[in-house]
């Protein structure tokens, strides 16, 4: 599939055009997308999610690259959004795997 893209448009362009003509597709109701619902993450969770993989927030900071005050407030029940839930997640199944992402360049 290599179509000559006409002049003045890139292949991102033509990309994006094709994403919002799928969401306005899905928001006629003419499309289903997958949906992954994040569920809410209490702060104990967040707290033992922390504890199984570093001593402190300060020692979490140091390991994932989130700020220590963030994690205590995570911990105290602060607003937690969903990136957030999605890389605690990560980090609870699979912490080696959130270490080498953040290590390769």
């Amino acid at each position: 599939m290599n179509k000559k893209i006409k002049p003045g448009r890139t292949k991102f362009g033509l990309a994006l055009e094709g994403a919002l003509r799928e969401v306005a597709a899905w928001k006629r109701g003419e499309l289903e997308l997958e949906v992954r619902v994040i569920e809410p993450m209490s702060p104990k969770r967040v707290k033992a999610i922390r504890k199984s993989v570093a001593k402190s927030p300060r020692d979490f900071e140091r390991r994932f690259g989130v700020p220590a005050r963030t994690v205590e407030g995570w911990e105290q029940g602060k607003k937690l959004d969903v990136a957030g839930r999605v890389l605690l997640t990560v980090i609870e199944k699979e912490p080696e795997a959130v270490e080498r992402a953040l290590a390769e360049d």
